[in-house]
């Protein structure tokens, strides 16, 4: 019975651990704290999380007598206590882990795939214009040059009639690095131009470095949509010695900065407000100075969907996020491990509900790690219906 009790608490203990560095990794990427600490913090993650069974396994090596057994009882204390904690939390912790699968959380009966293409470098041509990512971009199946472009139907709750077909180009986590040649981007922008959107949102991550910043103009040059264009910054482009110059450089060519302030739009002769959020790595937001004002719908711009709460606080009817990337590898299966996020990877990517307000989730265009597997980018042009019609 030990030597079977054995394996069964290595194999709970293996699980809890790899648990406890995925939820600490997860947890410091959702924080408001500079890129350059959580890059520190997640290496110190990751140096314990290898340490600890290394010196725990180390100890009993050390101490073994030669030809004991080894079993559980002869472990020594601390590594029984090691083991047992790691047990708990793998006990405690799988069922939530199970439970929080995009596959389980989805709201797969409020949104509708019409139109999905996926292109692929070879059939757009070359994309990529660092070496870092023309060289990992040669990987098997890896998808960082792919790009799916698709269209949703939406089906939202107490959505006016007046707003009824209304579309939105969602675009997210652009992540201008000089990895990616400009027409990378540009040709999902123009797929998405030509279906004629009403409104584009971009929900943050726009660039990453200084020296990126006039590549704005290239890629985001010539969009238009008659009800409006806009933007909320995220938490890499706080990495920009003044993140402010790229909200001026898309306010120059027609955005309007929703991180900033709420705008507004008449569409069918109904009021619609826009509002952003980009917490926690800014704290932009004006106070509205005409509260009084009556709108018959609000749509919401997030960076991050640990902001849902928000959405739903604030009466947003559709909220719009980014920043998870859909964790970038997916298991067949299993889903992502790994996504920046308070709620793991729950809100990783796809349609989600919650008291009223729908969130959609983007996978982003593009990113700082060259690397995708399961995952490719993506831009959506959203269709807004009621869901009783």
């Amino acid at each position: 019975m030990e030597k079977i009790a054995l394996p069964v608490f290595l194999l709970l203990a293996t699980i809890g651990h790899c648990g406890l560095v995925v939820w600490a990794y997860n947890s410091i990427n959702a924080t408001g704290l500079r890129r350059t600490t959580i890059k520190r913090i997640e290496k110190l993650i990751l140096l314990i999380g290898v340490l600890l069974p290394t010196c725990a396994i180390a100890a009993e090596l050390y101490s073994r007598e030669a030809g004991s057994a080894f079993t559980f009882e002869n472990l020594r204390f601390l590594n029984k206590i090691f083991l047992v904690v790691l047990c708990l939390f793998a006990v405690v912790a799988t069922p939530f882990w199970i439970e929080s699968r995009p596959i389980f959380s989805q709201s797969r009966d409020l949104s509708q795939h019409l139109v999905s293409h996926l292109w692929k470098p070879e059939e757009k041509g070359s994309c990529f214009r660092g070496r870092k990512f023309s060289t990992m971009g040669r990987l098997p199946f890896n998808e960082i040059g792919w790009m799916e472009v698709n269209q949703k139907k939406l089906l939202l709750n107490n959505f006016p009639k007046a707003l009824h077909g209304l579309t939105i180009a969602h675009i997210s986590d652009v992540h201008l690095t000089g990895q990616m040649e400009p027409l990378f981007y540009r040709q999902a922008f123009e797929w998405l131009q030509q279906l004629q959107p009403d409104v584009f949102v971009l929900s943050g991550d726009i660039v990453d470095y200084d020296r990126c910043v006039d590549d704005i103009g290239v890629v985001f040059d010539g969009l238009h949509a008659p009800l409006g264009k806009y933007f909320v910054l995220g938490n890499h482009d706080r990495r920009l010695r003044d993140p402010i110059q790229v909200s001026n450089r898309l306010i120059q060519l027609g955005w309007h900065d929703a991180g900033k302030c709420h705008a507004s739009f008449l569409h069918n002769g109904m009021k619609v407000r826009v509002v952003g959020n980009e917490l926690p790595w800014f704290h932009r937001y004006e106070t509205e100075s005409h509260s009084d004002d009556i709108f018959s719908w609000t749509l919401g711009i997030a960076h991050s969907p640990d902001q849902l709460a928000w959405g739903v606080k604030t009466g947003c009817g559709l909220l719009l996020c980014g920043h998870t990337h859909g964790g970038q590898i997916r298991f067949p299966g299993i889903g992502p491990i790994v996504a920046p996020s308070w709620h793991g990877t729950r809100y990783a990517s796809g349609v989600f509900e919650r008291n009223g307000t729908l969130m959609h989730v983007s996978r982003g265009m593009s990113g700082v790690h060259p690397y995708r597997w399961g995952c490719p980018p993506e831009v959506s042009f959203l269709h807004l219906t009621d869901r009783t019609n």
